[in-house]
């Protein structure tokens, strides 16, 4: 195996988990690269004895990481394209949902908003699967 683990890696991992019709997912490298960077933040915030660091030049995170790891690590990748989904669908249809009757706007926002509440507690239930085995 590697002696790191790669943005490739961490993105095919990503597609084999995590992906879902419902997510507009980025095709261009700089993107994915800027998403897995975000998502190595939040990642980073809430697991502060795991710091990773990323590195663009050699598309690579500082070590190898294992399963547990990645596998929430890419469950915040899809929270952080579920969000953005959410934010990009208020800013375009928000201010034409009364003239359209976009009635099914608020169905959509619900739907969305649970979407998210579902992905953080997923990865509520991961981080606690890994915890577990230390007890």
């Amino acid at each position: 195996g590697s002696i790191m683990t790669s943005y490739d890696e961490i993105w095919e991992f990503f597609l084999l988990n995590c992906k879902t019709s419902d997510i507009n997912l980025p095709t261009d490298e700089t993107l994915i690269y800027k998403s897995i960077r975000n998502a190595v933040l939040r990642f980073n915030n809430r697991l502060r004895d795991k710091k990773i660091k990323c590195n663009d030049e050699t598309e690579t995170v500082n070590r190898v990481m294992n399963e547990d790891d990645l596998l929430i690590l890419v469950h915040y990748l899809r929270l952080i394209f579920l969000t953005n989904e959410q934010t990009f669908f208020q800013t375009t249809w928000q201010p034409f949902a009364k003239d359209v009757g976009v009635t099914n706007y608020g169905t959509q926002i619900n739907s969305l908003g649970k979407s998210i509440e579902e992905q953080k507690a997923e990865i509520d239930r991961l981080i606690m699967n890994t915890e577990v085995d230390y007890l």
